[in-house]
């Protein structure tokens, strides 16, 4: 008789606590759409009562979701799904981000490749109504380079266009969460002396290459902005 064969796993099975499994069924409601953003949760009592746990697992699981900006508490008690935007939920990624330097090149080495590809598809199909809430967006932000918070919002606004106006909704969320990502590292930079002023150039670039419909001019000049955006972002740092 020969000896049973030794094998050898990488990894155990992990066991996952109650709390991971009342955070694991909630996620699947919120993603199969049972559960929408801004729906209310029912009470810890009743919640433990329909998953058939404790009210403690239910705590922690609750918790955990807040964490992960999944869910929200309501003033004077209660939970609700949260807005499930970009800003509710990176928070934990953001974190991971603000760790290394390396990964805030990378960040914007993501988001050159994006950009540049979303303003390549924009210059194609773009539609003349929104090449003109553009250009007034654009308007509007040389009266904002003496406010920072201001040209943020304009910011994301000039580029939130362009994310639709390439035509690909999924271009477009990956385009806002980068955003959303790198936000908090520019808060600093954008208030450092004649990085405004630069952002508002590149637009202006940007913009000319979106009107004369020319995808190779307007990849170059996001590709631009980007790596703009990158150099005055690290500069904070020294």
């Amino acid at each position: 008789m020969t000896d049973p064969i030794r094998i050898e796993f990488e990894t155990p099975i992990q066991r996952e606590s109650v709390a991971e499994m009342v955070v694991r069924r909630i996620l699947d409601m919120v993603k199969s759409g049972v559960l929408k953003a801004g729906d209310a949760l029912p009470p810890e009592r009743d919640l433990a009562l329909s998953l058939d746990v404790s009210r403690p697992s239910v705590r922690e699981a609750m918790r955990g979701l807040a964490v992960l900006g999944v869910v929200k508490s309501r003033q004077g008690g209660g939970a609700y799904i949260s807005d499930l935007g970009p800003d509710a939920l990176l928070g934990p990624i953001q974190f991971y981000l603000s760790l290394e330097q390396m990964n805030i090149r990378e960040l914007y080495d993501a988001r050159s490749l994006i950009e540049s590809d979303v303003a390549r598809r924009a210059a194609v199909n773009i539609t003349d109504v929104d090449l003109a809430r553009l250009e007034a967006v654009l308007n509007a932000q040389h009266d904002t380079i003496g406010d920072a918070l201001a040209f943020r919002k304009s910011d994301f606004e000039f580029h939130e266009i362009i994310w639709i106006g390439s035509g690909n909704a999924f271009l477009k969320r990956i385009g806002e969460t980068l955003n959303v990502l790198g936000l908090e590292f520019r808060k600093r930079a954008s208030e450092r002396p004649g990085v405004l002023e630069q952002s508002l150039q590149d637009h202006r670039r940007l913009l000319d290459a979106l009107k004369a419909r020319d995808p190779a001019a307007a990849a170059a000049a996001a590709e631009v902005h980007m790596q703009n955006v990158y150099q005055s972002t690290v500069a904070q740092e020294d």
